[in-house]
């Protein structure tokens, strides 16, 4: 039987590791964020009052099993005209949801019509805000703004909320998380991706109740606005202040230096480090009983830094046999 693997968080961070996956023996599930505001999804949403569909749709992409044209055609972005910068995908997803009546049924009837290996679930079918409060007691209501207002102010995130809040989980969501054999929390920004979905009612809960073992997928790289001068301890330190501590059983970490000429380009204005596992981080984070595992999980090959979705697979592997 095929294990169970449930991925949180954003589109573009675990879409990829997605795709990498598809074809590795997994039953593979996501739970996606709701909480995007910016570019077509953005759009849609002010002008549709739906929900953002750009997350959900990178996701389905990844799982499909369709013709390339297929999944060009979902991805295709329009250059000019009023749809200017807008997404196909975007669109039809949009006009599903108001051809079905929901936006849950349009998202199940374009996951049949892509042939989804798995299932990719919105964390919530409630309409949310995401409201990063600052450590200069500022506050930013809207996912696309937080870092750029974070940089401006030269100021950090301190905590993340939900506004007007009361967003209920997607009740698929809880059977999805309570069967998984392992639940991977990232890649892909910390605040603005993976910690919203700990912010609806239920997930953590969830998290709690499930026997799965929890697994941070550590991102490659700080991000700037959201995760300036952070060590690895301060991303789990942020993800359990908006959980609970000891969410995780384990956290995967690249070991791997970038390139020089790739470092350099990581080394603009807002400047981007990368992560690794420190020894003394390593002495305190395995006496709390974290499992650590560091390995080669840096794949440059495109000209920037991503996952290598084949240590990735190794790496889940030997924890779900062990």
């Amino acid at each position: 039987m095929k294990k169970k693997v449930c991925f949180i968080g954003g589109g573009s961070g675990i879409s990829q590791i997605l795709r990498g996956l598809k074809h590795q023996g997994y039953d593979l599930s996501a739970i996606v964020t709701m909480t995007d505001d910016g570019g077509g999804s953005g759009i849609i949403r002010s002008q549709w009052g739906l929900l953002p569909p750009g997350d959900l749709r990178n996701c389905l992409i990844a799982l499909a099993n369709t013709e390339p044209t297929m999944s060009r055609l979902i991805n295709y972005r329009y250059k000019q005209g009023p749809l200017k910068g807008q997404n196909f995908g975007n669109l039809l997803i949009a006009t599903m949801s108001d051809m079905y009546g929901s936006f849950e049924q349009a998202v199940e009837e374009l996951s049949q019509v892509l042939k989804v290996s798995g299932q990719v679930l919105p964390v919530t079918l409630d309409k949310n805000h995401l409201v990063a409060r600052f450590a200069n007691g500022e506050r930013c209501i809207g996912e696309s703004a937080i870092p750029k207002v974070a940089l401006k102010q030269k100021t950090h995130i301190d905590r993340m909320e939900l506004f007007p809040g009361g967003a209920k989980m997607f009740y698929h969501c809880e059977k999805i998380l309570l069967d998984a054999d392992a639940i991977v929390l990232g890649p892909g920004s910390l605040y603005t991706s993976v910690i919203p979905n700990l912010l609806v009612d239920g997930m953590v809960k969830a998290l709690k109740k499930s026997k799965a073992k929890k697994i941070l997928l550590m991102n490659i790289m700080t991000q700037p606005g959201e995760t300036d001068g952070y060590s690895l301890t301060d991303h789990i330190r942020a993800l359990e202040a908006h959980s609970y501590p000891g969410l995780l059983d384990a956290c995967l970490v690249n070991k791997t230096p970038l390139s020089e000429t790739l470092r350099a380009s990581y080394q603009g204005k807002n400047r981007a480090e990368q992560i690794f596992l420190e020894k003394e981080e390593r002495k305190v984070l395995e006496k709390e009983g974290l499992v650590l595992v560091t390995g080669d999980f840096l794949d440059q090959s495109q000209g920037f830094a991503r996952h290598k979705t084949s240590t990735v697979d190794r790496a889940l592997k030997k924890f779900l046999l062990s």
